[in-house]
């Protein structure tokens, strides 16, 4: 009840302080719209493997955070994993909710932003496996790609392993960043294939685009791949993907570019793409924090023109009753949320330029 009536007084908020007019910008259609960065890869979909020696540097990381706030962290080779990581104190497979999170390109389980990811599940009481893959997503990108249909593969055979000692699929959580989000999608139609049911929900934090735009949905991360997928976009025409893949598709501040720290200079292409980990990272902090407001289409997210009263949270609390697609308005400074000031005030863009001008004359001296 009380999250109904919650519900209902943000709608009310929205409609009381819904921009007549976010942007006035209308592409002409001789322009086209973009194709986006690299949209195919001739021979991504050809065969790749690994040998039982490079195998062994391929691992599962287990991810903590103490009472008195120390990070744990256990490395192990994915062929041996399912084996050791049960027996892990405070691993529960059978009554805790399970959360796998895959790095992208050229990143890894020690960086700080895997990290940060890994920290804030553990807060919620997941147990937290990260993707250690950086040997393996390094190769030059096309061939990197052709990588996550064999990894995604062993970490599918990983987790449904993992049945064995207790974990069921609708406690089992995937998160992909990247690159990362194509491999949860193999991992996770493999083990739909071995045991016929789905991951209770994967998360893509601005699936990588560059040569899986043309792929066909067998290829890459779909909708169809958990029960409840939820997208987060940020740099939708460079490293991202402007398409919808999930039921929910949250396109951060238009989704092509993002806001920097800095006001006046917005983050290029890597920062834009990396921005989708931060965002989620603070949404797991911050439930219901970070509100998206549902759009007609996903031309309309661009240019942030979306006038309709519904809404949904990005994160834990995202609501799958409300499919959709949904613009999603940012602070340019951490913790990056808006909150219900998102509501009335969409276009961070705008709104700084607006203060750069705000004056009636500019005088050189």
């Amino acid at each position: 009840m009380v999250r109904v009536i919650e519900t209902a007084c943000i709608v009310v908020f929205l409609v009381a302080f819904k921009p007549s007019s976010i942007i006035t910008f209308e592409p002409r259609p001789e322009i086209g719209y973009p194709a986006g960065l690299i949209p195919e890869c001739p021979g991504v979909t050809k065969n790749a493997s690994i040998t039982p020696s490079m195998m062994r540097v391929l691992k599962i990381i287990v991810h903590r955070m103490s009472e008195n706030g120390q990070i744990y962290r256990k490395d192990f080779p994915i062929l041996s994993a399912h084996r050791s990581i049960p027996k892990e104190k405070n691993i529960d497979l059978k009554n805790k909710k399970t959360v796998l999170y895959a790095v992208g390109f050229l990143d890894s389980s020690v960086f700080p932003q895997s990290q940060a990811v890994g920290t804030a599940y553990s807060k919620r009481g997941y147990n937290v496996f990260i993707t250690e893959t950086f040997q393996f997503l390094t190769y030059i990108y096309p061939k990197s790609v052709r990588l996550t249909r064999i990894i995604g593969k062993k970490i599918g055979e990983f987790l449904v392993k993992l049945t064995e000692n207790g974990l069921a699929a609708e406690n089992l959580e995937l998160v992909g960043a990247s690159l990362g989000s194509h491999v949860v999608s193999h991992a996770a139609k493999y083990f739909y294939a071995a045991t016929g049911k789905k991951p209770s929900r994967i998360t893509g934090l601005d699936p990588a685009g560059p040569c899986y735009r043309a792929l066909p949905k067998e290829e890459r991360l779909d909708a169809s791949d958990a029960d409840k997928v939820d997208i987060i976009h940020t740099n939708i025409d460079g490293f991202g993907i402007a398409e919808r893949l999930g039921h929910i598709d949250f396109y951060a501040n238009g989704g092509e570019f993002q806001p920097s720290d800095i006001p006046y200079i917005p983050c290029l292409v890597i920062c834009s793409h990396v921005k989708a980990i931060f965002y989620w990272w603070q949404a797991i902090e911050h439930p219901k924090k970070f509100i998206g407001i549902e759009c007609d289409s996903i031309q309309d997210a661009r240019l942030g023109k979306c006038s309709n009263t519904s809404i949904n949270y990005l994160g834990a609390e995202a609501d799958f009753s409300k499919p959709g697609i949904y613009f999603l308005p940012t602070n340019n400074e951490f913790p990056y949320y808006k909150g219900k000031e998102g509501l009335k005030d969409t276009d961070i863009f705008k709104s700084i330029l607006l203060r750069i001008n705000s004056d009636d004359e500019f005088v050189v001296k």
